[in-house]
């Protein structure tokens, strides 16, 4: 086969480097937080403040822009939304009610997970005291806030640019899969052990 001479082979490894070096680029990305795969909830304040929960942290943005980080003091994942001027946050055991600055008010019991599962109904989308209804979406591991009139509200940074990278190394990587079989086929055939598999 053609497409096994020596000069593809190189070929393939080339354009290896680049799929490795998108992959590492995207495991730095989530790990030190500029890409996130899981969030723990969504909501808004009477201010038009947006909440986002994501990393064990919840964001705060306004106009679009970031202005401060909530870390709530709960040993493990949690779910929030905002009511009565206060995050209420819920692990499933315990639900803590903090203040829009982060300062714990209160610590309770959540009975049998009750809120814990209200909340995870609704963790990727929240409707605001004036009827705003904002909703998370993913876009090719790109996460928007967009509101019910369609404006987008958050957007996560610079990942536009790098969405159609990741759809050519996806295809590349089923590609050079594809080509690594066949090779193995061709081998295994040409020195017959074809017979023994």
């Amino acid at each position: 086969m053609k497409l096994l001479e020596p000069k593809y082979r190189r070929l393939m490894r080339a354009l290896a480097i680049p799929a490795i070096l998108i992959f590492v680029l995207s495991v730095i990305a989530m790990v030190t937080g500029r890409m996130a795969l899981s969030y723990e909830g969504i909501a808004a304040d009477d201010a038009g403040r947006l909440y986002l929960g994501r990393g064990g942290k919840i964001e705060v943005y306004e106009a679009g822009q970031k202005v401060s980080t909530i870390t709530p003091h709960v040993d493990k994942s949690f779910l929030f939304t905002v009511r009565d001027g206060q995050l209420l946050l819920s692990t499933g055991k315990t639900v803590a009610a903090l203040d829009l600055q982060g300062n714990e008010v209160e610590q309770q019991t959540d009975e049998d997970g009750a809120l814990y599962k209200e909340l995870k109904a609704q963790r990727r989308s929240f409707t605001a005291a004036d009827g705003t209804v904002y909703t998370l979406r993913h876009e090719m591991l790109a996460a928007q806030v967009v509101t019910d009139s369609g404006s987008v509200v958050f957007s996560e940074p610079g990942w536009a640019n790098v969405k159609p990278l990741l759809a050519l190394a996806g295809l590349y990587v089923i590609f050079a899969a594809g080509y690594i079989a066949l090779d193995r086929f061709a081998t295994l055939e040409a020195t017959g052990h074809l017979d023994q598999v």
